[in-house]
C-alpha cells in the first residue's frame, strides 16, 4: 500500500505526486491541510519529525524528503524509468536536483510569506499565528515565518529574490542549450537529455512562478528553450494531475489571491 501525505499546493508535494503518475503507482491520498496546522498534529509528527509534507508511507514504513521520495519510487516501482541509463546523465540529474533544492527553494517560500501570510492573519488571527510559528520543529521555517508575521520581509529582499529568479532561468536556459545532451527520440529536449527526476525537481517551482504571474519570463523570444521545455513539460498528463489536485479541504489559491499580485520582475 502506497500512501502520501500530502498539501495540494506544496511545491514538494506537486513534485512527489508528479513522480507517481509517471511512473503509474496507484497511491492513497492522506491530505494534510497546512492552513489548519494539521503537519502539527503528532499523529503526523510520528511520521514526519520535522513537521513538513510530503512524506511516502510504502507498506507502514515512511520515506521522507521529495528528492529521496522520488528516487526511491523511481527504483521500488515498476514503470518507465526516471533516470537516465548514463552514469554521467544520471550525476548531471542529481547535481541539478541539488541546485534547483539549494537556489529556488528560499526563493518560492520568501515570495510566498509575502503574500500568503497577510491572507492568513486575517482568517487564524495574529496569535494564532504566531503560535504556529513557534511550534515549527525546522529552525528556518519558524525563522522566516517568524519574519513574515514581524514585517520584516521588505522589498528591497524581494527585489533580491527576483534578480535570483532571473538568474536562475538563466541557467535553465543555457543547460537547455548545452550540447551535453541531444534531444530525446522524439525530439524533445529535457534538463538531461532525457525526461527525468530533474524535470520534474524544478516543474511545481516552474508552475508556481507561472501562479505568480512570471511565465512572461519564457517566450519564443526570452529564453525560447525554457519556453519550448515548459510548453512540453505542462503537456504531460502527470504534470496536470499533479498541478491541479484540487484542496480537499476547499481552499486554494483563491483564498489566498496568490495570484493578485504578480511578482515584479524587472528584466
Amino acid at each position: 500500500m502506497v500512501e502520501l501525505y500530502h498539501f495540494w499546493s506544496s511545491v514538494c508535494s506537486v513534485r512527489v505526486r508528479m513522480a507517481l503518475e509517471e511512473k503509474g503507482v496507484e497511491w492513497v491520498s492522506r491530505y494534510i491541510d497546512l492552513f489548519k496546522f494539521d503537519q502539527l498534529q503528532p499523529s503526523y509528527l510520528a511520521i514526519s519529525p520535522n513537521g513538513v509534507v510530503p512524506a511516502l508511507v510504502h507498506n507502514g514504513v515512511p520515506v521522507r524528503e521529495s528528492l529521496v521520495i522520488n528516487e526511491y519510487i523511481d527504483e521500488v516501482f515498476d514503470g518507465p524509468s526516471l533516470s537516465p541509463s548514463d552514469p554521467i546523465a544520471r550525476a548531471r540529474m542529481r547535481e541539478f536536483n541539488k541546485a534547483c533544492e539549494d537556489d529556488f527553494t528560499p526563493i518560492v517560500k520568501l515570495t510566498l510569506m509575502k503574500y500568503i501570510l497577510p491572507k492568513l492573519r486575517r482568517r487564524w488571527g495574529e496569535d494564532a499565528l504566531h503560535a504556529y510559528a513557534e511550534k515549527r520543529p525546522s529552525r528556518y521555517l519558524k525563522d522566516l515565518h517568524g519574519r513574515a508575521l514581524r514585517g520584516d520581509i521588505d522589498e528591497h529582499e524581494l527585489a533580491e529574490c527576483n534578480e535570483n529568479i532571473q538568474l536562475l532561468l538563466d541557467k535553465v536556459e543555457a543547460i537547455l542549450s548545452s550540447p551535453e545532451f541531444g534531444p530525446d527520440a522524439n525530439g524533445h529536449q529535457w534538463i538531461v537529455g532525457t525526461f527525468s527526476l530533474a524535470d520534474i525537481c524544478i516543474a511545481p517551482y516552474m508552475y508556481r512562478l507561472y501562479a505568480l504571474g512570471a511565465e512572461q519570463f519564457w517566450s519564443d523570444t526570452r529564453r525560447p528553450n525554457v519556453a519550448r521545455w515548459y510548453s512540453q513539460l505542462s503537456a504531460r498528463p502527470a504534470f496536470k494531475v499533479a498541478v491541479e489536485w484540487p484542496d480537499e479541504s476547499g481552499g486554494g489559491y483563491e483564498e489566498v489571491n496568490l495570484t493578485s499580485q504578480p511578482l515584479n520582475l524587472t528584466r
